[in-house]
């Protein structure tokens, strides 16, 4: 059985945790080494990167990739950075990354989404919408970092980046399942970095496992307004859910992450 939450709960469990010692650059590394460990890598890599610490993951994957021996590049849509992205960032460009503004895919094979992270709501700036759908047409293998850019981590909902795989780092937000389910997401990855969940949370189970009858579920009001929108029929919670599940668990993997700290 394995968790989702909302991203709300997940942002509480990354602030206790880094309240409990862990650097908030060892967890971006490791979310940068997870995305890393979840794909065959190959050909020609854009690596599109926003302002914000989804950023500084993609930073990180760079550092990763070249250290490697891959060819790849960052693809700047800001000059901002967060202070986390701005150490990482520092370290590409003294190794000597390609960086570029120009948003053009036509010798790229895999393109890496650090757009926008979890936290975004509501509708995307002209200029983003304009390189989301760059992404779309661009005919490349497309990796969304935590969340596709665009799309709201609670409901799933908005105008995003389509990606073949979408490394989620954490716990799988409750976005993730819907988008999973609308074809925005072709495979999901949940990489565990060493972040213990708290707060709200919902359990599913891989469709051997029976949901225990001595733990009901009770559900949060926002997942069961998903459940009620995609027509799952009423009962207890834990079917409920499961009957959501089920049709896309065999898209769904679950990786952990040795519990590194940076290594550059």
């Amino acid at each position: 059985m394995e968790k989702i939450t909302s991203v709300a709960a997940m942002r509480r469990s990354d602030a206790a945790e880094i309240a409990n010692g862990t650097p908030s650059k060892t967890l971006m590394y490791r979310a940068g080494l997870g995305v890393y460990q979840s794909y065959d890598w190959h050909g020609n890599i854009d690596i599109v990167c926003g302002s914000g610490n989804n950023a500084g993951d993609g930073y990180v994957l760079a550092m990763l990739l070249q250290n490697a021996g891959y060819t790849c590049r960052i693809v700047r849509t800001s000059e901002k950075l967060s202070p986390d992205g701005a150490y990482y960032f520092a370290k590409c460009r003294d190794a000597g990354i390609p960086v570029t503004r120009n948003i053009e895919f036509s010798q790229t094979d895999v393109i890496v989404d650090c757009l926008l992270g979890t936290g975004f709501q509501g509708q995307l700036r002209s200029d983003l919408h304009g390189i989301v759908e760059q992404i779309a047409a661009s005919g490349a293998y497309v990796i969304s970092v935590d969340i596709n850019s665009g799309m709201y981590g609670d409901t799933g909902e908005g105008f995003c980046v389509r990606s073949d795989l979408t490394v989620s780092i954490g716990t799988l937000k409750y976005g993730h399942l819907v988008g999973l389910h609308q074809g925005q997401i072709g495979t999901l990855c949940n990489c565990d970095i060493g972040i213990p969940c708290i707060g709200e949370s919902a359990i599913i189970y891989a469709p051997d496992e029976a949901p225990d009858p001595e733990s009901p579920q009770t559900l949060p009001e926002l997942i069961c307004r998903i459940l009620d929108a995609a027509g799952i029929p009423d009962g207890d919670a834990s079917t409920r859910l499961q009957n959501y599940v089920r049709p896309v668990y065999d898209r769904i993997r679950w990786m952990e992450i040795p519990k590194v700290d940076a290594s550059f």
